[in-house]
């Protein structure tokens, strides 16, 4: 009879916490859909946006739209959830779509994270203009897909990521559009070509990359180091190989440097907030440069300074080391430096591929027509019609002679 009654007892308590419980959150789904109001087509795309969303922010979006909720306080139970779901799956954020049917309530909560990213008034306006209206008509696949897209952009413009979506390609309830079904299908074909690598956030990431100096020009960019290193920022401009010719905008980024008054860790990390940005979009930041640090190295380094202030364009403050004129003492003794390391690799590594060691060499080899010439050289062929460099042993050859013409001034300085 004891264990009948146990045997009851325990049957009421998993019945009550069914009933009366919190949702178990989906494995493998970021919908809570208990009378399968959300189309079938838009589950998938809704899934794969917050999966991507929660790699790149830690903030999950999710919805559950429940039948019947009975006399529960509505705001506790959706906050009850949301801190439940988000400690389930380890996010540090937590955005929850909630619904009742049959009581008819419809709102959002958030946690940790993203309730210090969005207020709570951003989120009632996005309530307003997304998901009531749609909600209303019964369209609530269109509703969560909406809201979701205002979300993501709202949290990107806060947080400085890239979202590279157009909301009027969200794919829509049925009738499904031509132009929607292609969406999808573009959106996981490209998922599935780039593999695990490309799985980022932006599905469209590698077509959005900048891949001219314009397009850099007329991006958030200038606008972004302005306001992020204020008065402190002198330039903040592109330099280096991204520059040379043969530069390729698919396979290699942009490389920004800057010149701030004060160059200190805590004045750089200022921009650690836009790194992921950065290499979306194909920006590097490289070099951070204090004026006091460029006049203390101008005499041991002056061949980089020889570069930058020949080959440089500005995104914002002044250009760059205009007028600088090395110290030609100075550039013979670090290209000779230079020349000697890089003889040494070659005769060391017999199997370095030729194009390679060509493009590590030609900023050296700028450096020797300046000393020799007094102007820095147009591009490549200038060069390599005065240092012909047709293969390997024509490449060492040719390092051979400049370096006897730079330990010995009296020799005639051309190679040709």
């Amino acid at each position: 009879m004891l264990l009948h009654v146990r045997t009851t007892l325990a049957a009421t308590l998993i019945i009550a916490s069914v009933a009366f419980g919190i949702p178990l959150r989906p494995e493998k789904s970021h919908i809570y859909d208990e009378n399968r109001l959300v189309p079938a087509q838009q589950v998938p795309f809704f899934n794969t946006l917050s999966e991507e969303f929660a790699k790149e922010t830690g903030i999950s979006v999710d919805a559950i739209l429940l039948d019947d909720i009975g006399d529960r306080d509505a705001r506790q139970y959706a906050s009850d959830i949301a801190e439940k779901w988000m400690a389930d799956i380890g996010q540090g954020g937590e955005i929850l779509i909630f619904v009742a049917q049959k009581q008819r309530l419809k709102f959002v909560v958030t946690k940790g994270t993203a309730s210090g990213i969005l207020p709570d008034a951003t989120i009632k306006k996005f309530e307003q203009e997304t998901l009531l209206p749609d909600f209303r008509r019964e369209r609530y696949g269109d509703g969560l897909l909406s809201f979701t897209a205002r979300v993501v952009f709202a949290i990107a413009d806060e947080t400085g990521i890239t979202v590279n979506i157009d909301e009027q390609d969200l794919p829509k309830e049925e009738p499904m559009s031509i132009r929607g079904w292609i969406f999808i299908v573009a959106v996981f074909g490209l998922l599935i070509a780039v593999g695990s690598r490309g799985r980022r956030f932006g599905f469209f990431d590698n077509m959005k990359k900048l891949l001219s100096v314009s397009e850099i020009e007329k991006s958030p960019w200038p606008g972004i180091f302005r306001d992020t290193f204020g008065d402190n920022l002198v330039s903040a401009f592109l330099s280096g190989k991204c520059l040379m010719e043969g530069f390729d905008a698919l396979a290699s980024p942009w490389t920004v440097n800057f010149i701030l008054k004060d160059n200190s860790p805590e004045e750089v990390a200022k921009l650690g907030a836009y790194e992921k940005r950065a290499t979306r979009e194909n920006l590097q930041f490289a070099h951070f440069y204090s004026p006091a640090e460029i006049v203390q190295t101008l005499d041991t380094t002056p061949l980089e300074y020889l570069h930058i202030a020949n080959r440089n364009v500005p995104l914002c403050g002044i250009k760059p080391l205009t007028g600088f004129e090395p110290h030609p003492d100075r550039l013979a003794a670090q290209c000779r430096h230079e020349i000697d390391k890089a003889l040494e690799q070659l005769r060391s590594d017999s199997k370095v591929p030729f194009a390679k060691a060509l493009n590590d060499i030609l900023p050296l080899l700028y450096g020797v027509y300046y000393l020799e010439t007094k102007n820095y050289p147009e591009n490549h062929g200038v060069v390599l019609e005065r240092y012909p460099a047709p293969d390997i042993a024509g490449l060492t050859e040719t390092l051979s002679r400049i370096l006897a013409t730079l330990d010995n001034p009296a020799v005639e300085p051309s190679v040709r």
